[in-house]
């Protein structure tokens, strides 16, 4: 009897205990708060050019809510254009972005149990109107250029030679030098002999360089070093030569400079240079 006693008393008291604790569920009647895949939906989409219809990759895809517009959650579209964004439960405002593509809004979007998947279909994006206009891209020649005997420096682009002489370019050129005196010297040593389109010129000469003061820059195009002349050279460019090319489409024209020097003790100097040009060559 008493065994029977116990067993009843534990059975009302387990069914008491049942009847007392109630069922806690979402506010939709929808699974248990305590259900780890309680509130989780889906937007599907494919995002395509507006105008082409190709499917837009990479386009990033922003889920915002719809009370305060603040980021949720968000992804981008993959190879083929279409996204998969995981949400909770809730009602979202949708924001498509692509480079040079107007921004696309969808209003709306609501996500609860009987909506756990969403698509939205394909979405078109127009490029958007304030595109730039297409940069065109033109090659220049290198400026330094690498041969078995000699190397080789095109200036005929050089803005920061324009307005300059012969004499301001080639104190530009490295192992190249010019002192105050215009004297030129070629890895330190003076004994270089400088030419004028490979050819020996009145104008400049060795020890003799002031008519690198009357060559206008712009008229010259590239300037070429050769450390290891040949044996038809004189001797007097054993340090190496010099030569720099004139641009070939220059008309005629006359061009010179004047120097005038003085010291003490009394000693006055008088230097003329005139270079007349009647064809191009």
């Amino acid at each position: 009897m008493n065994i029977a006693l116990k067993i009843l008393l534990i059975l009302l008291a387990f069914v008491n205990l049942t009847v007392a604790q109630p069922e806690v569920t979402s506010p939709d009647n929808g699974p248990s708060a305590n259900d780890p895949e309680r509130g989780k939906g889906m937007i599907i989409g494919q995002i395509v050019d507006g105008m082409t219809e190709a499917p837009l990759d990479f386009a990033t895809v922003s889920v915002l809510n719809k009370v305060d517009s603040a980021i949720v959650t968000g992804g981008i579209s993959e190879l083929d254009g279409k996204f998969a964004v995981e949400v909770a439960y809730g009602a979202y405002i949708l924001k498509i972005e692509f480079i040079s593509y107007q921004s696309v809004f969808i209003d709306n979007v609501v996500i609860d149990q009987a909506h756990k998947l969403v698509d939205l279909g394909t979405i078109s994006i127009n490029p958007s109107a304030q595109v730039l206009e297409a940069v065109m891209v033109i090659a220049e020649k290198s400026e330094v250029q690498f041969d078995l005997d000699k190397r080789t420096f095109n200036i005929g682009k050089d803005l920061a030679n324009k307005g300059g002489s012969a004499e301001d370019i080639l104190d530009n050129i490295p192992s190249v030098s010019v002192d105050v005196e215009g004297n030129v010297s070629l890895r330190g040593s003076e004994n270089v002999r400088i030419l004028v389109d490979g050819k020996p010129s009145g104008l400049i000469g060795l020890g003799d360089s002031g008519g690198l003061k009357s060559l206008p820059a712009n008229m010259i195009e590239k300037v070429e070093l050769v450390t290891n002349a040949s044996a038809r050279y004189d001797a007097e460019g054993t340090s190496g030569i010099i030569n720099i090319v004139l641009k070939k489409d220059q008309g005629n024209g006359v061009n010179g400079s004047i120097d005038v020097s003085t010291g003490l003790p009394e000693r006055y100097g008088l230097g003329v240079t005139l270079n007349a040009r009647k064809k191009a060559y």
